[in-house]
Parts: C-alpha cells; structure tokens; sequence
C-alpha cells in the first residue's frame, strides 16, 4: 500500500506528538535525504480525510528533485520518497484527533504567535467530523 490509496488532504502523527498537514502526495513524499536518514518517517501514523488510521512501514529514496538533481550548496538532497503504508484497519475518532492537534498548540509556541491562532483554535474545536477537522488545518495551515 502506498500514498496513492490516502485520501488528502492528511494528518500525519509523530511518535513525539508533532503533527504535520499534507495536502496533496507530495507534501508527504518529498524530503531531504538527511531527514530520511535521521528517520523522518519512523513511527509516522496518518490519518485520511476519510478518518481512517495508516502507518508507515518504510521509506525509501527514489529519486532527487529540482535542479542539480536536487542538490544544494550544503550538499544536502531534496529527494523523492516512497512510502510503504499499512492500512490499521480502524477509523480514527474525532475526540481523539481533536485531542492530538490541540495538545500539539500546546506543546509548541510557535502556535500561538499566528495572528489568527484563537480562530483556528475556534475551527478545530468546532469540526463536526474527521474530514471536517482536517480540512481546516491543511487551509489554515500552510
């Protein structure tokens, strides 16, 4: 399974409680080859707009990308990544995702210092449902 079978835009899960928004495939698959080394994508779990749970198993360069074959003056890659998922076969609950994207507001500054952080405050709280949430943040998040 594969990016291909994710309906976006998505909500990625880190094991330390960061979250990330991924609008379309390659917001998610293109990386920096240290990051893939540092193990950007280890224990990464994605939630779909269609509210289900995916993990991703492994990661793996594919190709570079931009100019110079992806290469900057630092020697560090932009690259493309493919991503082998699992499907969790469980739909994730809304309570719980709210949960998670209100605790990382908490837990990193940088939140609070948007102009319109108590309007996305205000959004998350009132999402009705999974895709509802999501859609949200991947406008209000950029």
């Amino acid at each position: 399974m594969g990016v291909d079978d994710l309906e976006f835009p998505i909500l990625g899960t880190f094991p330390n409680g960061s979250l990330e928004i991924a609008a379309a495939p390659t917001n998610l698959t293109v990386n920096t080859s240290i990051g893939l080394k540092q193990g950007y994508y280890d224990g990464l779990r994605i939630v779909d707009s269609r509210g289900k749970w995916f993990r991703v198993l492994a990661a793996r360069k594919l190709h570079g990308v931009g100019r110079f074959n992806g290469y900057n003056i630092f020697f560090n890659q932009r690259i493309r990544v493919a991503l082998d998922i699992e499907d969790e076969h469980r739909n994730a609950d809304l309570e719980e995702v709210r949960r998670m994207v209100l605790a990382d507001f908490e837990a990193w500054d940088g939140w609070k210092s948007r102009g319109d952080f108590d309007l996305l405050v205000k959004r998350v709280k009132g999402a009705r449902n999974i895709p509802g949430l999501i859609k949200v943040l991947a406008t209000m998040v950029r």
